[in-house]
């Protein structure tokens, strides 16, 4: 039944591992900030524009008197103008690492990815006994 899936085992291999070795971070690094975020106001310092006219923010944001600044998804309507502030999430260990509060989802998809990830793989080794 798994024969198919031989033939492409070297092709699952080179995008399985990969993938779900991201998968795991994202996994690991967003379950860091939601167990142990901490939550400080960020100014909008900066804005870029994408090919389609998506917009990115650059936030910064102090802590224990240090500046970090980190740069939002792309936004067709941002939520934040510059000299503007919003809400940033951020991982007090690594305090370099945070998210706008608005961008800290359910955290779902890493595990979707994960998981088909992780079923590809151990189906292409089955396919291989």
């Amino acid at each position: 039944m798994l024969d198919g899936l031989r033939e492409y085992g070297p092709a699952v291999l080179i995008f399985g591992i990969p993938v779900l070795a991201g998968a795991i971070l994202f996994i690991w690094r967003d379950g860091a900030l939601r167990r142990r975020g901490v939550t400080v106001r960020a100014r909008c310092v900066n804005q870029g524009r994408n090919k389609e006219g998506a917009v990115a923010l650059r936030l910064q944001y102090e802590v224990d008197g240090a500046q970090y600044a980190i740069t939002t998804q792309h936004y067709t309507f941002p939520p934040a103008g510059i000299g503007q502030t919003v809400d940033v999430v951020y991982d007090p260990v690594h305090p370099s690492y945070g998210q706008m509060a608005s961008e800290l989802g359910r955290g779902i998809v890493p595990w979707i990815v994960g998981g088909i990830a992780t079923v590809l793989l151990v189906l292409t080794g089955i396919s291989y006994l």
